[in-house]
């Protein structure tokens, strides 16, 4: 896995600030698609054995949250800060709610009851392609 969850929560924190930066860019679009090129690129090479897409998603959702609730950020007028004002607790929230459910999750579902959930971070295009990953899941008496 590695600092992966990291890259992708700098790569959201980009996209962060060409949001915020909209009205200011010359070309915005093609500065945000630039980057969601990437995204899409590295999402897609999440698909191969032993790259964590699990890490690369949570690590883009939890950069996005907590870059749009940190960043600073420029109001054009009263309205649009009001309105940042409620994004920024917006975002703190979720990044808590978020949080809690993947612990919870991470304590009392067991991983190995997903078969669709594999196929996320691996797809078999050949019979051995994602067996070399030797993942054995078992669930352990506790003594």
């Amino acid at each position: 896995v590695g600092p992966a969850g990291a890259h992708f929560a700098l790569l959201a924190t980009l996209i962060v600030e060409i949001l915020h930066c909209w009205p200011m860019l010359k070309h915005p679009r093609r500065a945000l698609s630039k980057l969601i090129f990437v995204l899409l690129g590295l999402l897609i090479l999440g698909i191969l054995p032993w790259v964590d897409n699990y890490a690369h998603l949570f690590g883009f959702i939890f950069g996005f949250l907590a870059a749009y609730a940190l960043m600073p950020f420029i109001s054009f007028g009263h309205y649009d800060r009001r309105r940042k004002i409620w994004l920024i607790w917006i975002c703190m929230i979720m990044i808590v709610v978020l949080f809690a459910l993947l612990l919870a999750l991470f304590y009392n579902v067991p991983v190995y009851d997903c078969e669709v959930c594999k196929l996320f971070n691996c797809i078999p295009f050949t019979r051995d392609f994602c067996a070399s990953q030797n993942i054995n899941f078992k669930r352990e008496e506790p003594v």
